[in-house]
């Protein structure tokens, strides 16, 4: 055992976690090639942490490049937030209802996927139609009623895609509002320098 060696702080969040698992101490010693003492501290120092973080006792790291990072700061600068980490925290709290699907949207793209579908077959009947008839070397049968289903369908599909577009607007306005309101308490109070 080497009096001089250091821990790391991974080793001590880890000799932290297993002590309060109860794995003894002078296996822990003996595996990290310290002193009891340094167990004993390691172990003392979390308990300290997490009273002092109160009900946060958990760590947690990211790696991001710079482009992500600036991004972040930027979107966070928008609502006049410069601190980071209390950004993050807010926006973890609000994350059941951030990051929830929306039921509403879902019903309705499934509604729609049905409408596409009937539509879609009657379509379908007719290209069958024309190719037989094709490769029978006789005309097209391409009457008033098959010219009526290729217009129901073209009209169908840009109802549907006005339809999907102001829906996905309308979650995105309910988006905003929740994160809005995730971060609100920080924006008139926000520190200054961004951790």
């Amino acid at each position: 055992m080497s009096r001089g060696r250091r821990l790391t702080n991974i080793e001590r969040l880890s000799i932290a976690r297993e002590r309060a698992q109860g794995v003894a101490a002078s296996d822990l010693a003996s595996r990290y090639g310290v002193s009891l003492k340094s167990i004993y501290n390691a172990a003392n120092h979390a308990k300290d942490r997490q009273a002092a973080n109160g009900s946060r006792p958990r760590v947690i790291g990211l790696r991001v490049s710079d482009r992500e990072l600036d991004n972040f700061d930027a979107a966070l600068l928008s609502y006049g937030i410069t601190n980071r980490t209390d950004a993050l925290r807010g926006l973890m709290a609000a994350a059941d209802r951030i990051l929830k699907p929306d039921e509403k949207i879902a019903e309705r793209l499934a509604g729609m996927s049905a409408d596409l579908n009937r539509v879609g077959n009657n379509v379908n009947q007719l290209a069958r139609r024309l190719n037989e008839a094709n490769l029978r070397g006789e005309p097209p049968p391409y009457t008033a009623e098959s010219h009526a289903h290729v217009r129901e369908l073209t009209g169908l599909v840009i109802d549907m895609a006005d339809q999907i577009q102001e829906m996905f607007r309308a979650r995105r306005r309910e988006l905003e509002l929740e994160v809005t309101g995730a971060l609100a308490y920080l924006m008139s109070g926000s520190d200054n320098g961004t951790e």
